[in-house]
């Protein structure tokens, strides 16, 4: 059983504060700039037909809050500290958390334990860990200033404990405390208007996502949310901040920046092992997926097709950039962001046209114990949906039009998605993931083998009452869904560990007998210190290896005379190459297996072609029977 770490220490504090924008007013701790100079060297580029929850160093919580009391009454400011975790995140010196931040205490798994849960079962194809639920986090963004002029007032309160209130029921109804007005919502972390980009970091958990994904897991971070909620600015920063050339000092820097930031510093302090960093870069646009490192005059689509081998949907063709230092992985950003969709409507100048997802691969070699090196294949998605949106609000026509109701389309089938998954009578029932290209990449994140970090990003205005309600809503469900984080290795290099690992203990369990046997032909007649050393030698045989031999009784061994002892010997080397002999059958009969499994397969994907030939020819010949 994993043992679980607790989450990042919360204070009971009163309302939030506004500020211009989140983000924006600067941090108050300054980020060490990216070492080196920003001179761009061209990266190599392939193309690929197959594409923290940080745990608390101090282990200390502050108490709980206390739940609404005497009309919603809020309780005073406490102040206490928190540890960034982890082998980042301020070099583990603590600091008193944001006034802002509510955080509850609930349990997820750092990656350390679930490292030590995946290193006991390193013979198997995939390394399992226990099952992990989706950590949702929401963060709220300050009041535009339109909505300032307006004087939209705030729905949203925040009394700790994790908890967010939503009051009154929608525009043109007046606010109220009655109870069917009033929605109590409950996560793992609320961000409140003050948040900055660096608290996002320290506190949303994204921590964890990186450290297990260099671990060789597969995991997530996504933001969703209506449009004009700062998805774009949470996860990439501010839309002028890549017109020309970043600063790296920048505050307003998003989460993605900041987190190839501590990806390098976590590769930096691993020396013994070696890394291989790829990234790629899509955006889905009305349904299409769009290479946005390699776009072209045409912005030609990409296929998305589902791999056997890997049991789940990939973009054919996609281009992969090798990153061998920081700045290779922020021109990927760079030029990610420069050639995405974007437009404007009626409530964001700076609208996101398309979901993007960037991608970074990252591939280990460690030498084990036994000198075997093994390799691990983790990935990173930052995935940035497009806002959901009410055309009556953003008065789209024309283009826009179209771009909405094909991210509304696929923001839907999510949403069935999450709905489905959060249901236990569902859950074992038709997802329907192929309805949308979005669902089909996201998959394997919603209820696969992955660690998933959920942003839900809300907007306070009361203008903005129902879409707020509803992203609250999708984010509650997406909380109930557990994933089972696993490792995935090669299949082969897994057999070939393991198989090493069982010589390894049958040479150890042949020196012990051999050992044994000398020492009777050295022994004396009456026995001492020899015959204590033989009983020690046996012992070890009896133990080691992990390897069943028979029962020795050492009470007995000086009544044993030399032909005895040298049976007993006999059939301890009789059991070593016995389990020799079917560990080698057992490695024949897996490999015939795979040969069997390899032509099943071959016959599989001709049969399907058959059937699709047949099924074209019937398409051909319809319309002349109907016409009959």
């Amino acid at each position: 059983m994993v043992r679980r770490a607790s989450s990042v220490p919360h204070l009971n504090s009163s309302g939030g504060s506004s500020a211009d924008s989140a983000g924006t007013s600067g941090s108050r701790r300054g980020r060490a700039p990216v070492a080196g100079s920003r001179g761009r060297k061209t990266p190599s580029t392939t193309s690929t037909g197959q594409s923290q929850r940080q745990s608390s160093g101090s282990s200390s919580s502050m108490p709980r809050s206390r739940s609404l009391t005497n009309g919603m009454r809020r309780l005073s400011p406490q102040k206490g500290t928190g540890s960034s975790g982890g082998t980042g995140g301020g070099g583990g010196s603590s600091r008193n958390t944001p006034y802002f931040l509510r955080s509850r205490e609930n349990e997820i798994g750092s990656a350390d334990t679930l490292e030590i849960v995946a290193s006991k079962s390193t013979g198997s194809e995939e390394c399992s860990t226990p099952e992990d639920n989706i950590n949702v986090v929401v963060r709220v963004r300050p009041l535009n200033d339109k909505e300032k002029r307006d004087r939209h007032g705030s729905t949203l309160q925040f009394p700790g404990n994790g908890q967010v209130i939503l009051e009154g029921n929608d525009v043109g109804q007046k606010r109220s405390h009655n109870r069917d007005s009033v929605r109590v919502f409950t996560y793992n972390v609320v961000f409140e208007p003050g948040a900055t980009q660096e608290d996002i970091l320290d506190y949303s958990g994204i921590k964890r996502i990186i450290e297990m994904g260099i671990e060789g897991f597969s995991c997530t971070a996504f933001c969703y949310g209506q449009t004009g909620s700062g998805k774009t600015h949470t996860l990439t920063g501010p839309p002028d901040l890549f017109v020309g050339k970043p600063n790296p000092k920048d505050p307003r820097h998003g989460l993605i920046f900041r987190s190839f930031l501590y990806l390098f510093q976590l590769i930096k302090n691993r020396k013994d092992v070696n890394y291989v960093l790829k990234a790629s870069f899509m955006e889905i646009y009305n349904e299409r997926v769009i290479d946005l490192l390699n776009p072209g005059s045409a912005r030609k689509p990409l296929a998305v097709r589902w791999s056997k081998k890997s049991g789940g949907f990939f973009v054919e063709n996609l281009f992969t950039v090798d990153c061998e230092e920081l700045d290779d992985l922020l021109a990927v950003l760079e030029e990610g962001m420069r050639n995405r969709a974007v437009g404007s409507h009626a409530m964001n100048d700076h609208s996101s046209r398309s979901h993007t997802i960037l991608t970074v691969h990252i591939l280990s070699d460690q030498q084990t114990d036994g000198g075997v090196f093994l390799s691990k294949h983790g990935k990173i998605n930052f995935v940035d949906l497009a806002g959901s949106e009410l055309t009556k609000k953003t008065m789209s026509e024309g283009k826009t039009l179209e771009e909405a109701n094909n991210i509304n389309k696929s923001l839907m089938v999510l949403g069935y998605c999450i709905s489905s998954l959060s249901d236990s009578k569902k859950r074992t029932g038709h997802i329907p993931y192929r309805d949308s290209q979005l669902t089909k990449l996201l998959a394997d994140s919603l209820a696969g083998n992955g660690v998933t970090l959920m942003i839900a990003c809300v907007s306070p205005a009361h203008y903005n009452h129902a879409e707020t309600l509803n992203t609250l809503r999708y984010a509650s469900r997406a909380k109930r869904i557990r994933t089972k984080p696993v490792i995935k290795m090669d299949p082969r290099e897994a057999l070939i560990l393991s198989l090493k690992r069982d010589i390894h203990a049958l040479q150890m369990e042949n020196d012990h007998l051999k050992a044994a046997l000398n020492l009777h032909h050295q022994a004396a007649p009456n026995g001492g210190p020899v015959e204590n050393l033989l009983e020690l030698q046996l012992d070890r045989v009896s133990s080691g290896g992990g390897v069943p031999v028979p029962k020795v009784d050492l009470q007995r061994l000086p009544e044993l005379d030399g032909s005895e002892l040298a049976e007993l010997v006999k059939l301890y080397m009789v059991e070593n190459e016995s389990l020799r002999q079917e560990n080698n059958h057992l490695f024949t009969v897996r490999e015939t297996i795979l040969r069997d499994q390899e032509i099943v397969c071959r016959e599989n994907e001709r049969l399907l072609k058959k059937l699709e030939d047949v099924n074209k020819t019937g398409s051909l010949f319809s319309p002349i029977s109907d016409s009959f």
